[in-house]
């Protein structure tokens, strides 16, 4: 890694502690200097705006979960591959408990922010395709019972807008638990629901 990427990287980790503490609206300028340990001008120095510092965190953030998600092995039973692909998105950790609320408070602040819904949906639109891969491969595999509605585009399939909304409603749930508990209930929970599949 560069210096300077090395440099952006450090303060976009404090932004994501800031955000994470204070919202989105604590994210000064002046607060996350103060978080990463530089001054103003250092923060300054490698994002030109404020926009720019809090576009670079979130980005860095979706591309950390996209690379999670990419490194997950993909051999195998078919079904052990998807649902561990699946647990990986869900916040099953301290640290993915802590990314995730920061992502949540990130894409409410989108609605406010052109460039950051740009990026919202640029990144809604790869775990569509994601899921989309997922569902395709559990029902080569005979994994998945029949939908209930014909599938006339990828846009408009119900195995994928169900899938992720079972996700992003069981992401909500696990964020309130304990660690230690949502590592247990989520995979009980995630199975239920594939094995009713």
């Amino acid at each position: 890694m560069n210096q300077a990427r090395d440099g952006r990287t450090r303060i976009a980790e404090a932004v994501w502690r800031t955000v994470e503490r204070d919202g989105v609206a604590g994210a000064s300028v002046r607060a996350v200097a103060s978080e990463a340990g530089v001054t103003g001008g250092t923060v300054q120095y490698h994002f030109s705006t404020h926009a720019r510092m809090l576009h670079f965190a979130m980005e860095l953030l979706a591309d950390r979960f996209t690379q999670r998600l990419v490194e997950t092995p993909r051999t195998g039973e078919v079904a052990d591959w998807t649902r561990a692909i699946l647990l990986e998105m869900l916040p099953l950790s301290e640290d993915r408990q802590r990314e995730f609320r920061v992502w949540l408070a990130f894409t409410t602040h989108a609605h406010t922010d052109p460039q950051l819904a740009a990026l919202k949906e640029s990144f809604a639109e790869r775990l569509r395709e994601l899921y989309q891969r997922l569902c395709d491969a559990r029902r080569a595999a005979g994994l998945a019972g029949d939908d209930p509605l014909p599938v006339v585009d990828l846009a408009d399939d119900p195995g994928v807008a169900i899938l992720q909304a079972v996700i992003d409603g069981l992401a909500l749930q696990l964020a309130e638990l304990s660690p230690a508990e949502a590592s247990v209930r989520g995979p009980r929970l995630l199975d239920h629901y594939l094995s009713a599949r």
